[in-house]
């Protein structure tokens, strides 16, 4: 079996079960011989991409009103990451800090059907407002810090990032 290393691991997993099946119907394999025959798949995956997909699910577990993922549009780990959380949240999917036009208003891209849309009202009015905040693998991570800091921006009470990165390089080597 080969696979591409930017699939969903639960995609991947499911191909992987499916084969496994088909031989055990067509050869009679037991799991034993099964085992002795078909590789474990699940190294096959980019680390980076499993990491990203792993993390998006766990954060999925918590209760957030919208997910912003940042990312290349032709980005096969980034869209993967917008499949996730479309399952259970609103999610805009943009390449670019401009792409957040103002409060009211972004412009992200539908890779279904491979369209840029204008989308009105995508923040809620209530706060706190709870975003999740993803990037693909290859996003770089100015990209993703310029997206929180324009987001952020939008509100007042909001904790500016370097202070929240600083707070988090305290407690990282006080813990050390």
């Amino acid at each position: 079996m080969v696979n591409q290393t930017t699939m969903l691991a639960s995609d991947t997993q499911a191909i992987a079960d499916y084969l496994k099946q088909a031989m055990v119907e067509k050869y009679g394999l037991s799991k034993e011989n099964l085992a002795e025959r078909f590789a474990d798949t699940r190294d096959t995956l980019c680390y980076a991409t499993n990491d990203n997909q792993t993390s998006v699910s766990a954060m999925l577990q918590t209760d957030a009103n919208l997910a912003i993922v940042v990312g290349g549009y032709n980005s096969s780990n980034t869209s993967h990451l917008v499949e996730l959380c479309e399952e259970k949240l609103p999610t805009y999917y943009i390449n670019s800090p401009e792409k957040i036009v103002s409060r009211k208003e972004i412009i992200h891209f539908n890779f279904h059907t491979n369209q840029e849309l204008l989308t009105t009202g995508y923040l809620p009015e209530k706060e706190p407002v709870k975003i999740l905040i993803t990037s693909g693998a290859s996003c770089p991570d100015i990209l993703v810090e310029k997206v929180i800091e324009k987001i952020t921006g939008f509100y007042s009470h909001a904790i500016p990032i370097d202070a929240v990165t600083q707070q988090l390089t305290f407690n990282s080597g006080a813990s050390a």
